[in-house]
C-alpha cells in the first residue's frame, strides 16, 4: 500500500505538532531516504522517541519502514508513464475508488444540501469538471456556478457568505489562481471542499473537507498530462448519492 493511501487512514490522530512533521517529510521525500532519525529530529526540534510515536500513529512500524515507503512512493509517482501504458487510468481510478470515504461523502452532500450557493474553482483542464458539475447541480435546482474568467472567479468569491460553499478542483493542489480564489472565499465564511491528487497540498490545507484522487502524470512527445477522469469520477458519484438522498426519496 502506498503511503498516502496509509496516512490518509491515520492522519486524523495527529496532533498540530505532528501534522507539521507530516508535511516536513512530504515536502523533503526525495532526501528523507538518505537521513537518519537523529537529523528529522534535528531540523524539526522533535525528539526521536516523538518520531518513532508519530510513525507508529500513522500505522508503521518505525522510522525505517516510514522513510522507505515515502521514498517509494514519491518515485513511483513522479516516474512519468507512457502513453503505451494503457491500464494507468484504469489503475487510477481504482485506487481513487478505494480511497472514497463514505462518512466524509456524506458530511459534503449535507454541505451542498444547506448551501445557499455552490461555485466551482478550476482552472486549465479542471474546467471541465467544474463546468460539467456545475450544470448537473444547476438541473436539479442548486444555485451553482463555474468561471471561465479568473477575474470574475475571484470577484464571485469575494460576494459569499457563511451559508455558500466551494469545490476547488487542482490536480497538484497547488494552482495559484483556485487557492487565492479559495482564500477570498475563506475570508467570506464560505465552506471549501477541495479535490486533490493523493498529497499534503495548500489546498487541500486551506479546505474544510478533502476529497483525494489518484491521478498519473504522463508525457507524450514532451508534453505532461494527467487525467481528471478519477476527479470527474468522484464528483459523479457524489452527485447521485446527493440525488439518492435528497431528490429521488
Amino acid at each position: 500500500m502506498d503511503f498516502f493511501t496509509i496516512i490518509e487512514k491515520n492522519r486524523v490522530n495527529l496532533n498540530k505538532n505532528e501534522g507539521e512533521l507530516l508535511r516536513y517529510f512530504i515536502e523533503n521525500a526525495k532526501d528523507i531516504k538518505k537521513m537518519r532519525i537523529q537529523d528529522v529530529a534535528q531540523n524539526t526540534y522533535m525528539s526521536t522517541a516523538a518520531i518513532i510515536r508519530f510513525c507508529q500513529k500513522l500505522g508503521f512500524t518505525g522510522y525505517s519502514e516510514l522513510k522507505n515507503n515515502l521514498a517509494l512512493t514519491i518515485e513511483h509517482q513522479n516516474k512519468k508513464q507512457t502513453i503505451d501504458n494503457k491500464v494507468t487510468t484504469f489503475e487510477d481510478i481504482e485506487k481513487t475508488k478505494n480511497l472514497i470515504n463514505e462518512a466524509l461523502i456524506d458530511e459534503i452532500i449535507s454541505l451542498i444540501f444547506s448551501a445557499r450557493r455552490i461555485d466551482f474553482y478550476g482552472e486549465g483542464s479542471s474546467r471541465s469538471v467544474c463546468r460539467e458539475m456545475a450544470r448537473r447541480f444547476q438541473l436539479i435546482g442548486k444555485q451553482c456556478y463555474y468561471f471561465d474568467d479568473t477575474t470574475i472567479m475571484y470577484s464571485s468569491a469575494s460576494t459569499l457568505q457563511p451559508v455558500d460553499l466551494v469545490f476547488a478542483i487542482s490536480m497538484s493542489g497547488e494552482t495559484s489562481q483556485v487557492i487565492k480564489a479559495c482564500s477570498i472565499a475563506k475570508t467570506q465564511g464560505a465552506k471549501i471542499v477541495s479535490i486533490t491528487n493523493m498529497s499534503m497540498n495548500t489546498l487541500s490545507n486551506l479546505s474544510d473537507k478533502c476529497l483525494f484522487i489518484c491521478s498519473t502524470k504522463y508525457s507524450l512527445k514532451s508534453m505532461d498530462f494527467i487525467s481528471r477522469i478519477p476527479a470527474l469520477i468522484v464528483m459523479e458519484y457524489m452527485f447521485y448519492r446527493y440525488m439518492d438522498k435528497f431528490i429521488t426519496q
